[in-house]
């Protein structure tokens, strides 16, 4: 059993030899603890060169398990046989995955029934939602829920020993994915919403409620859910005038689509408490965390993530390329998926403890390069650009929310209506940004012309890509039409 191994190093002068050790005693364990897991990824944790070796140790162990169930289990892992065997690994080294293909959401969709795996029960299916390409199924199975349950439910263990109140939360749930995987909770989460008035005033009135149940907080104190439907209940609370402090928050968390750094001053200025920003998608189980301030993503110890080439595929340290994931066992189990590129685009930053971590830069189709001594040069990042213009008020954004009538602003959390493009012609490459502003161009041209110069001058000093130099070498010409 898992359970039984103490893996806390006794000497750290030999780390090599202690890898050795605990690689040789988590090889032996024949049934997966999900409490006991849930303790060494704890003892994961730090920026000793010991907790990097655990790390790479339990991913290795788990990516074992992964594999001798997708190549056992599903029609696709099991035809191949590049899968029917790990590739070797150096005990003090990250797990070295690239002697497997990169499987992308098209290939998924084309063989998508040899990738359920045949000794699991289906419990429920989600979908991806498209905006971000081909929408897929995603199937979970009764275990593999029944897994992730008790894993997170032994994480928040301690804090239920505390003897402190559970928190109460209020949650804006996302109900683009269809089914969503249930996971524990250390307090109570009330649901609600922001696409109309009632929900929007119920919002406000869960919110103002003072509770009387036993063992929790009296008043709600987390606030959940997409980006942009916290941005537009909290624009909708100041627009009534209330005081956000006032309710003494102990953290929004936000997930879904791209958060600019204006829009997140505006929420930790407005609630003054921490924002947390998670990273995820619904293929995986788990995704990254942004980490105050510098707006870099960690990525969660239980997914093996890789930072890949966009032309070759080969695995970067450091600097541009495609997210490339693996889903490890037993946290996934009907539906495995071994580097999975869904198409973000990310600046892999280096790390001292084994962690992945990342800038978020796109999408990959979103991105403009250009191809110069058979080498591809970046232009423009779609995530920098939409940080550059949520800044400039100026510009139209799509109505999200036009069902709610109370609300004065009902674009609050919506994006800019934009386009981007790039055309090459005789060597030169021509960018085209196309603007809709709030108001008739001509009548402000003095304002487009500072706003054209901001812009560009925003793009030209975003790093890893060329546009400054391009522009100067006059191979770029970047045009901005209002």
């Amino acid at each position: 059993m898992l359970n039984s191994l103490e893996i806390e190093p006794r000497d750290h002068t030999d780390l090599r030899t202690f890898a050795e050790e605990l690689t040789g005693r988590l090889n032996a364990v024949a049934e997966i603890d999900p409490a006991a897991l849930m303790d060494l990824f704890r003892a994961s944790e730090g920026f000793h060169d010991a907790n990097r070796l655990i790390l790479f140790a339990l991913q290795k162990f788990l990516l074992k398990w992964t594999l001798g169930h997708a190549y056992k289990h599903t029609k696709f892992y099991g035809k191949n046989p590049a899968y029917a065997a790990l590739p070797s690994n150096e005990v003090d080294a990250a797990p070295d995955l690239s002697a497997w293909p990169i499987i992308s959401r098209t290939v998924i969709s084309e063989n998508f029934e040899e990738f359920i795996a045949d000794d699991v029960q289906l419990r429920s299916t989600c979908h991806t939602s498209g905006t971000t390409g081909q929408p897929m199924d995603v199937y979970k199975s009764f275990e593999e829920v029944r897994f992730i349950n008790d894993y997170f439910s032994h994480m928040f263990r301690s804090f239920l020993k505390s003897g402190r109140p559970k928190p109460l939360s209020l949650s804006f749930p996302n109900f683009y994915h269809g089914v969503a995987v249930p996971m524990p909770s250390i307090g109570m989460s009330f649901v609600s919403g922001v696409t109309d008035d009632t929900l929007i005033q119920d919002a406000r009135r869960v919110l103002d409620t003072t509770y009387h149940f036993k063992g929790y907080d009296s008043r709600i104190r987390i606030l959940g859910g997409l980006g942009h439907h916290i941005l537009f209940f909290t624009s909708y609370l100041l627009e009534q005038g209330v005081d956000l402090s006032t309710y003494r928050m102990e953290c929004i968390n936000l997930t879904g689509g791209f958060l600019s750094m204006q829009m997140f001053e505006f929420l930790r200025n407005a609630w003054k408490c921490p924002i947390n920003i998670r990273f995820s998608m619904t293929e995986t189980i788990g995704g990254a965390t942004c980490i105050e301030p510098t707006s870099r993503f960690v990525l969660d110890p239980h997914l093996i993530g890789e930072v890949v080439d966009v032309d070759t595929g080969g695995s970067l340290q450091e600097g541009v390329g495609a997210l490339v994931l693996t889903n490890l066992y037993p946290f996934v189990q009907m539906q495995p998926l071994i580097r999975y590129q869904n198409g973000d685009l990310v600046r892999r930053i280096p790390s001292a403890n084994g962690r992945v971590v990342f800038d978020f830069l796109g999408r990959v189709k979103n991105a403009l390069t250009r191809m110069k001594d058979g080498k591809r040069e970046w232009l423009l990042f779609s995530a920098p650009l939409n940080n550059t213009l949520a800044a400039i008020p100026d510009i139209r954004v799509y109505d999200w929310f036009a069902n709610v009538r109370t609300a004065k602003d009902r674009t609050v959390g919506s994006l800019p209506i934009m386009s981007v493009r790039a055309e090459e012609s005789g060597g030169v490459v021509t960018i085209k940004l196309s603007l809709e502003l709030r108001y008739a161009p001509h009548l402000h041209r003095k304002r487009c012309d500072q706003l054209r110069g901001d812009i560009i001058a925003a793009m030209r000093a975003v790093p890893d890509t060329v546009l400054s130099t391009a522009m100067d070498a006059d191979e770029v010409v970047f045009d901005i039409l209002f």
